[in-house]
């Protein structure tokens, strides 16, 4: 079963996982989207523990005055990386689904892939309303923990039971 952390901008659904991440002491695989501070607000996916490198190739997006701008291209490249065999005792990391990844037919289809498989996935997903991220909600496979900033420190405990019952 895989875990979502479901909520809006600014609760801590990438904090919770990182404390999560940070207890189980297991190496990730998947990606990290970020919104750099810089001018016109380029938005970067990431592999997974590894360095943060800005280039053309995984810029996939502009946030300007929170007006998201998704260039469909960079999601469609990052979707190959997605598809590869995904490393033995690793979680895959999805941090984070939203509208924009929903521009990408490629990367949705990637992402419900590894929804479908066995490894462990632990995922940060938008409370937007998009058939992806429906569809994500909605998996067999996964079991929804809403955050807000009143319960995220409980969550942590709920998640890491899950994790290790």
């Amino acid at each position: 079963m895989h875990i979502l952390i479901v909520g809006a901008r600014g609760v801590g659904k990438s904090t919770l996982i990182r404390r999560v991440l940070e207890e189980l002491k297991r190496p990730v695989w998947g990606f990290e989207t970020k919104k750099e501070p810089l001018p016109n607000g380029p938005v970067y996916i990431y592999e997974a523990g590894k360095p943060h490198v800005q280039t053309d190739e995984n810029l996939v997006g502009y946030c300007v005055d929170q007006h998201p701008t998704t260039l469909q291209a960079g999601f469609d490249r990052f979707a190959e990386k997605l598809r590869a065999p995904i490393p033995e005792k690793h979680i895959i990391l999805l941090d984070e689904l939203g509208f924009m990844e929903s521009a990408s037919k490629t990367f949705c289809s990637a992402v419900l892939a590894l929804l479908d498989g066995d490894a462990p996935v632990i995922a940060a997903v938008k409370d937007k309303n998009t058939d992806f991220l429906q569809a994500v909600r909605s998996h067999k496979n996964a079991k929804c923990f809403h955050i807000t900033r009143e319960n995220r420190d409980e969550l942590f405990l709920q998640v890491m039971d899950f994790f290790l019952p």
